[in-house]
Order: C-alpha cells, then structure tokens, then sequence
C-alpha cells in the first residue's frame, strides 16, 4: 500500500505534551532505572541530525519524497528529544546542558566509517537508498518498541501517555521507510546492498550513543523478559516480509548479545532488573493486562 507524503506532510507536528499534568509528574517522578533509560532516549533522538547528514547523500537526496518526509522526520524527532528532556527536568533530574556536544563528539570509530561509506554509496548507485529505507524501517521499529515497553512498565500515568506518543511517532515513521524499502528491493542490486548492510554491519539504534553499556542497559530494561522477547519476534517477523529478507531475526539476535553482554559485565544489576520486572508483572490484574492489549493492538498490527 503506498504511502501517502502529503498527507504525512500536512499532519507533521511536534509531539504534544500541553495536556500532560506536569504537577503530577513533579510529585510522582521516575525511577533511576527510568531516568538513565529516559537519558538514552534521549541522546539517541537528539542525534537523529547526523543521521539526517547521511541519509540526504548522492542519490538519496534527489528523491523528492525522501528529501520531503526527512525534512519533518528529523523536526519530529528532535522534539522528542526535547520533550523527553523537558519530562526529565520536571522531575528534578536535568540534563547536563552540554550533553548534546558530548554525545555528537562521542560518535565512534565504526560510526564514521557507515557513515562515509553510506555517502560514497549513495553516490555511486541510486539503489543504496533501498539499504537508507531497510535501515530506516527496523531502526523506527525497534525506538517504537522501546517506547512501548517503558511505557508498559512504569507505574508514572504521564509518563506512560507521553511514551505512546512518541512510539505513535515513530510507527508512522517506520511506515515510510518501510514502504520505500519494499519497492525499492526488487532490483537485484539494491538487494544485495541492503542484505549485506543489514546482516553485516546493522546495529540496533542507539549503539555507540551516550554512555558507556547504554544499549545494553536498555536491551535487559525492556527486553529480557516474555513481552520483551514476544516484542522482537514480532519486529523481526515484520522485516522478514521486505523482499529478499524471509527469515530474518537480527533484532532478536543483536539485543540478546547485548542483553548477554550486560549480564556478564553487570550480573547483579541485570538480576536487579529481571527480578523488579517480575514483581512488575505479577502485581498487574487481568483486567489491566486485557485494557493494555485492547489500546496498543493497533500499534502492533
């Protein structure tokens, strides 16, 4: 089903956070565990402009609905940061105000070598964009689904409400990429640049981003735990309708490895977690599971 750019274009706004009750979220707060996933969020959602950097290269940038939907994608995303930021201040724990110089300057090694690469690509072939969209598309899945989670697990109701704002965001970003990546695949060239983008060099987002173990910390918050898992088979199952992409698990896989990688270095931590998730879990009624079923189904679909 195609995708409908004016219409996205005419309806791109940033998230709104005018109704929230910020008395409430002042008494009520966040949890440590939220807060330092509330920064990770954040550095990643603020970095979205080097993304953008990479993305607008060589061919790509020529694309009249690409060029079209990055402009409002990379506004959108950079409100979420703000407002994520703006949820962490009223709950007294600000951000360090030259957070942002820090996490652009703490791009990695293998960061800029993608990012080189991506250029060069993009301007040698006008069937890299495929591997720009296939990326884009798993990337906004895997932000949605974090969302989601957080969401799901904080006992903040503002927080929470915010939350699925933004995944709602990201959802209807994913769908742009995802659409551009399944008509752009058939070309037996695009496959074979997104293939080997997507099962050699793809990272979950985020990774290099902020603080040191920050994705791993984020993998084993949401992530190890049923939802958490049932919550990757679906992202994966929905990638694995690209073409040229049946069978695909690499969400799965790399947040596993980190999920692995965090109980290794931090066991009593990543303990502290599963166990806190369980409580969590076990201390929700049938009515309340069955009412956050029936307002996400949509979401997942």
């Amino acid at each position: 089903m195609a995708f409908a750019i004016d219409r996205f274009l005419e309806l791109s706004k940033a998230v709104n956070t005018a109704d929230l009750d910020w008395s409430y979220i002042q008494e009520v707060g966040v949890t440590d565990d939220e807060a330092r996933a509330l920064r990770y969020m954040s550095d990643v959602e603020s970095h979205t402009i080097i993304y953008l950097r990479d993305l607008l290269s060589g061919h790509t940038a020529r694309d009249r609905e690409i060029t079209a939907f990055l402009s409002c994608w990379v506004y959108e995303e950079t409100q979420h940061g703000h407002a994520i930021s703006k949820f962490l201040n009223a709950c007294g724990r600000p951000q360090d105000p030259k957070r942002f110089e820090k996490v652009i300057k703490g791009a990695g090694f293998k960061e800029e070598v993608e990012a080189f690469l991506t250029t060069y690509l993009a301007k040698v072939t006008p069937h890299f964009a495929a591997t720009h969209m296939s990326w884009g598309a798993i990337q906004e899945m895997m932000a949605a689904a974090a969302y989601t989670q957080l969401a799901y697990y904080t006992r903040n109701r503002e927080l929470a409400k915010l939350l699925l704002r933004l995944a709602k965001d990201e959802r209807r970003h994913q769908a742009f990429y995802y659409y551009q990546a399944e008509k752009r695949l058939n070309h037996p060239v695009a496959l074979a640049l997104a293939s080997f983008a997507m099962n050699r060099v793809w990272s979950p987002v985020g990774l290099g981003v902020g603080e040191a173990l920050g994705l791993e910390f984020i993998a084993s918050l949401l992530f190890d735990d049923e939802r958490g898992q049932d919550e990757l088979r679906h992202i994966d199952r929905k990638f694995s309708k690209l073409p040229g992409f049946a069978g695909w698990n690499g969400a799965l896989t790399s947040v596993n490895a980190a999920i692995e990688d965090f109980r290794r270095k931090e066991p009593g931590r990543a303990q502290q977690i599963r166990d806190r998730k369980l409580r969590s879990e076990g201390s929700r009624t049938a009515a309340e599971k069955a009412e956050w079923a029936l307002n996400t189904a949509d979401d997942r679909a």
